[in-house]
């Protein structure tokens, strides 16, 4: 859309006047329409009036276009007073707004960065989330279908201990044996030489008992010898139906020993 010719009239900047129309309208007393108080329009018509009335030599008109004037310079001081606090309130105005607004920039960058930072934060503990509630579903699986690793390492340490008892009493029973081995192979010898002595105690009595008669020595010698043979015999034979026959008594005599 195009813009009203009023709307470029108004915003034209206005035509300025030279210092000789100036002087010829405030001489005529022209000045256009603009009549507001404190303007340098207002002052020029009052000054105009006031030259005509020095012409007409009229005290009383005269005094009174002077007042009028005096009147209209002060009002005028007085709006370029207003326009000069005006000015410096705005400018005022301006390095506040300006200060504002650098200030409002750093905010706002700030506040980009937080809402980066706090947008990547909320990315990592939603993975770590999706991380936890994976772990936590696989744990489940985990202890629906195998024991808790606890209960299982304490099982194994009762086994454990168990299978070091069952060593220890191992080898206490294989010591215990071995010793019992050499008791029982100490009494066997014993009694093999018991037995021994024994044997020769029944020859030797049985020779004296035999001395008158030469010829039934001489028969019975090589029998005697011949029974002595097989009594070796039969102990070596005969050792282990001694040893097997003599177990239930092993005990004691290992005991006694």
């Amino acid at each position: 859309m195009t813009a009203t010719p009023s709307s470029n009239v108004n915003a034209a900047p206005p035509p300025t006047l030279s210092n000789e129309t100036l002087r010829n309208r405030i001489l005529t007393g022209g000045g256009g329409g603009g009549t507001v108080r404190g303007s340098l329009t207002k002052v020029a018509t009052r000054y105009a009036h006031f030259l005509r009335t020095l012409s007409q030599n009229n005290q009383d008109a005269t005094a009174t276009a002077a007042a009028a004037l005096q009147t209209e310079l002060l009002l005028h001081d007085l709006e370029m007073r207003k326009l000069i606090l005006s000015s410096k309130a705005s400018d005022e105005n301006s390095r506040r707004y300006s200060t504002t607004l650098v200030q409002m920039q750093s905010t706002l960058a700030s506040t980009q960065r937080d809402i980066e930072s706090l947008t990547a934060t909320l990315g990592h503990e939603r993975r770590v989330k999706k991380h936890r509630e994976e772990y936590d579903a696989l744990a489940k699986v985990g202890n629906a279908s195998h024991p808790p690793m606890r209960e299982t390492t304490e099982e194994l340490q009762k086994v454990q201990h168990e299978i070091a008892k069952v060593k220890r009493e191992v080898k206490e029973a294989r010591m215990e044996m071995n010793v019992r081995e050499r008791q029982l192979r100490m009494v066997m010898t014993c009694l093999r030489d018991l037995k021994s002595g024994l044997a020769e105690e029944e020859l030797k009595k049985s020779s004296k008992k035999g001395s008158g008669n030469d010829t039934i020595t001489g028969v019975l010698s090589p029998i005697q010898g011949k029974k002595r043979k097989h009594a070796g015999d039969a102990d070596g034979v005969g050792g282990g139906e001694d040893r097997s026959d003599n177990n239930m008594s092993n005990d004691d005599d290992i005991g006694a020993l």
